[in-house]
Protein backbone atom coordinates (compact mmCIF):
# COMPACT_ATOMS: atom_id res chain seq x y z
CA UNK A 1 0.00 0.00 0.00
CA UNK A 2 1.31 3.18 -0.81
CA UNK A 3 2.33 5.65 2.19
CA UNK A 4 -0.66 7.50 3.68
CA UNK A 5 -0.36 11.54 2.96
CA UNK A 6 -0.77 13.90 6.00
CA UNK A 7 -1.63 17.25 5.48
CA UNK A 8 1.29 19.62 6.59
CA UNK A 9 2.78 22.78 5.42
CA UNK A 10 4.84 25.56 7.18
CA UNK A 11 2.40 28.09 8.57
CA UNK A 12 1.65 27.90 12.33
CA UNK A 13 -0.70 25.04 13.52
CA UNK A 14 -3.33 26.03 15.63
CA UNK A 15 -1.53 26.42 19.37
CA UNK A 16 -0.23 22.42 18.59
CA UNK A 17 3.20 23.82 19.94
CA UNK A 18 1.99 25.36 23.11
CA UNK A 19 0.76 21.70 24.37
CA UNK A 20 3.87 20.25 22.78
CA UNK A 21 5.90 22.60 25.31
CA UNK A 22 3.13 21.95 27.99
CA UNK A 23 3.76 18.24 27.34
CA UNK A 24 7.55 18.89 27.54
CA UNK A 25 7.57 21.08 30.69
CA UNK A 26 5.24 19.31 32.96
CA UNK A 27 6.12 15.78 32.19
CA UNK A 28 9.09 15.79 30.40
CA UNK A 29 8.82 12.77 28.96
CA UNK A 30 9.50 13.33 25.13
CA UNK A 31 12.65 11.84 25.39
CA UNK A 32 11.06 8.14 26.07
CA UNK A 33 7.73 9.10 24.18
CA UNK A 34 4.40 9.88 25.02
CA UNK A 35 0.90 8.63 25.04
CA UNK A 36 -1.81 11.32 24.71
CA UNK A 37 -5.56 11.31 23.65
CA UNK A 38 -7.28 13.45 21.45
CA UNK A 39 -10.99 13.86 21.79
CA UNK A 40 -13.82 17.11 21.83
CA UNK A 41 -16.70 18.09 23.68
CA UNK A 42 -18.93 17.97 20.52
CA UNK A 43 -19.17 16.31 17.08
CA UNK A 44 -17.33 17.80 14.21
CA UNK A 45 -14.80 19.93 15.82
CA UNK A 46 -11.42 18.38 13.98
CA UNK A 47 -10.06 15.63 16.05
CA UNK A 48 -8.68 13.70 13.59
CA UNK A 49 -6.85 16.32 11.69
CA UNK A 50 -5.16 18.32 14.91
CA UNK A 51 -4.09 14.72 15.39
CA UNK A 52 -2.49 13.72 12.28
CA UNK A 53 -0.77 17.48 12.58
CA UNK A 54 0.30 17.34 16.36
CA UNK A 55 2.15 13.93 15.15
CA UNK A 56 3.68 16.01 12.74
CA UNK A 57 4.46 18.27 15.27
CA UNK A 58 5.92 15.59 18.07
CA UNK A 59 7.78 13.37 15.16
CA UNK A 60 9.71 16.35 13.98
CA UNK A 61 10.64 17.43 17.46
CA UNK A 62 11.55 14.52 19.14
CA UNK A 63 12.94 12.23 16.10
CA UNK A 64 10.76 9.30 17.42
CA UNK A 65 8.53 6.61 15.94
CA UNK A 66 4.81 8.09 16.37
CA UNK A 67 1.73 6.04 15.42
CA UNK A 68 -1.55 7.73 15.32
CA UNK A 69 -4.66 5.15 15.61
CA UNK A 70 -8.21 6.14 16.41
CA UNK A 71 -9.64 4.24 19.62
CA UNK A 72 -12.51 2.65 18.11
CA UNK A 73 -9.74 0.54 16.34
CA UNK A 74 -7.85 -0.11 18.99
CA UNK A 75 -11.10 -1.74 20.54
CA UNK A 76 -11.03 -4.27 17.99
CA UNK A 77 -6.96 -5.25 18.24
CA UNK A 78 -6.26 -8.91 19.76
CA UNK A 79 -2.92 -10.57 20.93
CA UNK A 80 -2.16 -11.17 17.24
CA UNK A 81 -2.43 -8.35 16.43
CA UNK A 82 -0.16 -6.32 18.69
CA UNK A 83 2.32 -9.09 17.85
CA UNK A 84 2.38 -8.24 14.40
CA UNK A 85 1.92 -4.29 15.05
CA UNK A 86 4.52 -2.61 13.00
CA UNK A 87 3.78 -4.68 10.23
CA UNK A 88 0.01 -3.76 10.10
CA UNK A 89 1.18 -0.20 10.29
CA UNK A 90 1.15 1.59 7.31
CA UNK A 91 4.09 4.79 6.62
CA UNK A 92 3.15 8.41 6.04
CA UNK A 93 4.69 10.70 3.50
CA UNK A 94 5.73 12.44 6.86
CA UNK A 95 9.85 10.85 8.83
CA UNK A 96 8.74 9.15 11.80
CA UNK A 97 5.25 9.08 11.26
CA UNK A 98 3.21 6.04 10.65
CA UNK A 99 -0.92 5.12 10.98
CA UNK A 100 -3.07 2.06 11.81
CA UNK A 101 -5.44 1.61 9.41
CA UNK A 102 -9.44 1.83 10.59
CA UNK A 103 -9.49 -1.45 9.28
CA UNK A 104 -7.53 -4.69 8.91
CA UNK A 105 -6.21 -5.14 5.18
CA UNK A 106 -5.46 -8.48 3.71
CA UNK A 107 -1.72 -9.56 3.17
CA UNK A 108 -0.28 -7.18 0.42
CA UNK A 109 1.42 -8.23 -2.74
CA UNK A 110 4.82 -8.26 -3.73
CA UNK A 111 4.41 -5.51 -5.42
CA UNK A 112 2.37 -3.52 -3.19
CA UNK A 113 5.56 -4.59 -0.65
CA UNK A 114 8.20 -3.22 -2.84
CA UNK A 115 6.27 0.36 -2.70
CA UNK A 116 7.40 0.48 1.29
CA UNK A 117 10.72 -0.69 0.48
CA UNK A 118 11.94 2.65 0.91
CA UNK A 119 10.76 2.91 4.29
CA UNK A 120 12.32 1.43 7.63
CA UNK A 121 9.65 -0.41 9.43
CA UNK A 122 10.32 -0.65 13.39
CA UNK A 123 12.08 -3.60 14.31
CA UNK A 124 9.00 -6.31 15.78
CA UNK A 125 9.58 -7.00 19.49
CA UNK A 126 9.64 -10.50 20.92
CA UNK A 127 8.38 -9.41 24.70
CA UNK A 128 5.17 -11.11 23.84
CA UNK A 129 4.91 -14.85 23.84
CA UNK A 130 3.49 -16.61 20.35
CA UNK A 131 0.54 -18.30 22.01
CA UNK A 132 -0.37 -22.27 20.58
CA UNK A 133 -3.50 -22.86 18.68
CA UNK A 134 -6.85 -22.20 20.91
CA UNK A 135 -4.44 -20.90 23.86
CA UNK A 136 -5.29 -17.63 25.65
CA UNK A 137 -2.44 -15.28 26.47
CA UNK A 138 -2.61 -12.87 29.38
CA UNK A 139 0.40 -9.75 28.36
CA UNK A 140 -0.41 -8.23 31.18
CA UNK A 141 0.05 -4.79 29.07
CA UNK A 142 -2.56 -2.81 28.45
CA UNK A 143 -3.45 -1.19 24.91
CA UNK A 144 -1.65 1.20 25.15
CA UNK A 145 1.39 -0.41 27.01
CA UNK A 146 1.49 -2.84 24.03
CA UNK A 147 0.96 -0.14 21.69
CA UNK A 148 4.74 1.21 22.96
CA UNK A 149 6.23 -1.61 22.58
CA UNK A 150 6.63 -1.03 18.73
CA UNK A 151 6.28 3.02 18.81
CA UNK A 152 7.61 5.55 20.88
CA UNK A 153 4.74 7.61 20.97
CA UNK A 154 1.04 7.07 20.47
CA UNK A 155 -1.14 9.70 19.24
CA UNK A 156 -5.07 8.44 19.98
CA UNK A 157 -7.90 10.24 17.78
CA UNK A 158 -11.07 9.58 19.98
CA UNK A 159 -14.63 10.57 19.42
CA UNK A 160 -16.13 13.40 21.28
CA UNK A 161 -17.22 12.97 24.39
CA UNK A 162 -20.75 13.78 23.78
CA UNK A 163 -21.12 10.62 21.62
CA UNK A 164 -18.24 8.32 23.27
CA UNK A 165 -16.68 7.12 26.06
CA UNK A 166 -12.95 6.50 24.55
CA UNK A 167 -11.27 9.41 25.88
CA UNK A 168 -11.84 8.92 29.13
CA UNK A 169 -11.88 5.24 29.74
CA UNK A 170 -8.27 5.80 27.95
CA UNK A 171 -7.43 8.91 30.34
CA UNK A 172 -5.60 6.54 33.21
CA UNK A 173 -3.62 4.92 30.48
CA UNK A 174 -2.25 7.52 28.47
CA UNK A 175 0.44 11.01 29.69
CA UNK A 176 -2.38 12.93 28.87
CA UNK A 177 -6.00 14.08 27.16
CA UNK A 178 -5.99 16.97 24.72
CA UNK A 179 -9.83 18.68 23.95
CA UNK A 180 -10.10 20.06 20.48
CA UNK A 181 -12.10 23.26 20.49
CA UNK A 182 -13.91 24.82 17.72
CA UNK A 183 -13.39 28.13 17.31
CA UNK A 184 -17.08 30.33 17.94
CA UNK A 185 -19.01 26.78 17.89
CA UNK A 186 -18.38 25.02 20.88
CA UNK A 187 -20.05 26.29 24.27
CA UNK A 188 -18.50 27.68 27.15
CA UNK A 189 -20.49 25.01 29.51
CA UNK A 190 -19.27 22.19 27.07
CA UNK A 191 -15.40 22.90 27.48
CA UNK A 192 -15.70 23.13 31.34
CA UNK A 193 -18.03 19.69 31.03
CA UNK A 194 -15.15 17.81 28.79
CA UNK A 195 -12.01 18.76 31.37
CA UNK A 196 -14.31 17.55 34.44
CA UNK A 197 -15.34 14.39 32.42
CA UNK A 198 -11.62 13.89 31.53
CA UNK A 199 -10.76 14.80 35.49
CA UNK A 200 -13.27 12.56 37.08
CA UNK A 201 -12.45 9.29 34.89
CA UNK A 202 -8.72 9.83 36.63
CA UNK A 203 -6.94 11.18 33.18
CA UNK A 204 -4.52 13.95 33.23
CA UNK A 205 -6.03 16.78 31.57
CA UNK A 206 -3.41 18.57 28.56
CA UNK A 207 -5.29 21.72 27.80
CA UNK A 208 -7.68 22.72 24.92
CA UNK A 209 -6.42 22.75 21.31
CA UNK A 210 -8.20 25.59 19.09
CA UNK A 211 -9.20 24.37 15.90
CA UNK A 212 -10.90 26.36 12.84
CA UNK A 213 -9.95 29.84 13.95
CA UNK A 214 -10.80 32.03 11.43
CA UNK A 215 -8.94 34.98 12.24
CA UNK A 216 -4.97 35.32 13.19
CA UNK A 217 -3.23 35.70 16.39
CA UNK A 218 -1.36 38.36 16.37
CA UNK A 219 2.56 37.64 16.63
CA UNK A 220 3.02 39.68 20.12
CA UNK A 221 0.28 37.62 21.45
CA UNK A 222 1.75 34.09 20.83
CA UNK A 223 5.22 35.73 22.22
CA UNK A 224 3.26 35.97 25.93
CA UNK A 225 1.79 32.86 25.64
Amino acid sequence: MPAARIRSNGHRRHNLQLLLANLQNSAQRLREGAAIAFTSASVGEGVSHVTQLFAVELARHSGRRTLIVSAERMQSLGVEDYLQMPWNCHPTNIENVWMLPAKKTGRRNDAEADEDAGHERPQRSFLVRVSKEGEQIDTGLDSVDALRVAFDNILIDCRSLRVSSEAAVLGSSVDGVAVVVEAGQTRRGEILNAQRTIENAGGKFLGFVLNKRRYPVPEWLYKRL
